[in-house]
């Protein structure tokens, strides 16, 4: 019996898509012909990337009116929130940036993951 042209597919599928998932992956193929001691191996890779929502950046006072008194002080806060399906340890930089367009507070946090 003559076989041609004939294909198989094996899917891989990765659900839910985390961060730790991104990289490159390789499909190999062999053919064998045990009856005449012919292997033959091809193979394909794809590299997969894996973007993350933009974090939200919510910003509160205290007052809550943001609008104080010359000689009293403000408060104000910055919270970024980003998607938990981030598993790998990530690098936070939160950043005031003042009027004159300096840099007035910067602070930088590694987050690990358990």
């Amino acid at each position: 019996r003559t076989v041609s042209g004939g294909n198989t597919t094996l899917n891989l599928t990765l659900s839910p898509l985390l961060t730790s998932h991104g990289g490159q992956y390789t499909c190999i193929a062999t053919i064998s012909l045990p009856k005449i001691s012919l292997s033959m191996t091809n193979s394909s890779s794809v590299t997969v990337q894996i973007r993350i929502p933009m974090p939200d950046a919510n910003i509160s006072s205290v007052p809550l009116n943001n609008s104080v008194y010359s000689g009293t002080s403000i408060i104000i806060f910055c919270t970024f929130t980003f998607l938990p399906a981030v598993d790998t340890p990530l690098l936070v930089t939160n950043m005031w940036i003042g009027p004159q367009g300096s840099i007035i507070n910067k602070n930088r946090t590694t987050i690990t993951t358990a």
